[in-house]
């Protein structure tokens, strides 16, 4: 056994990556900001339970990253991604399908999206990539505690633990639109 010294913290555990996955978008949209419901310029809203996704970037050390871009992308309530060529039909035009957010000085990031949904093969996911600093990278998928995940490849393929490190508990929000979902994951870079 080793001491730590007094007042020091035990290093934070990183973030697991995961694929990026096919979907990545090939072109960004011109409305790429925090808010994957509502795309500039439309009326109408995405179709789906409104999510508030956030959380914290922070170092292993536990300092909050500032300024780290914080890339979301997920398919639509049909289980259509928007940017890698899915041309099936249904699909929610009026979901964004993309976005992007900056952390402020404390590494806080948010986002408003919608519950994910599983589509062929794939349970419900997130896909997440962090930008930091001079190169400071991570991609990843976030799941929903809960949800079933059987047969998922991506997963399959993983060490034993993964989805208990990468998954990410919803709760009714308060305050919000009737029936909106909350949830919280810290991004922790190498």
């Amino acid at each position: 056994p080793f001491a730590i010294a007094a007042g020091a913290q035990p290093a934070l555990a990183p973030t697991l990556s995961q694929p990026e996955g096919p979907f990545y978008p090939k072109t960004f949209p011109a409305d790429r900001d925090s808010d994957l419901t509502q795309i500039a310029g439309r009326p109408a809203r995405a179709m789906g339970t409104s999510l508030y996704f956030s959380g914290r970037v922070l170092a292993r050390d536990g300092r909050p990253l500032a300024n780290a871009a914080v890339e979301l992308w997920q398919c639509d309530v049909h289980g259509r991604y928007h940017h890698a060529g899915d041309d099936g039909v249904p699909r929610d035009d009026n979901f964004q399908g993309y976005g992007i957010a900056t952390t402020d000085r404390d590494g806080r990031y948010a986002f408003k999206t919608i519950r994910p949904v599983p589509y062929a093969g794939r349970p419900p996911h997130l896909h997440v990539r962090v930008r930091a600093g001079s190169g400071a990278l991570l991609t990843t998928q976030i799941y929903i505690a809960g949800d079933a995940v059987d047969g998922d490849g991506v997963l399959s393929a993983s060490s034993s633990g993964t989805l208990e490190r990468l998954s990410m508990a919803l709760a009714p929000v308060t305050g919000r639109e009737p029936g909106a979902l909350g949830g919280t994951f810290d991004l922790v870079l190498r």
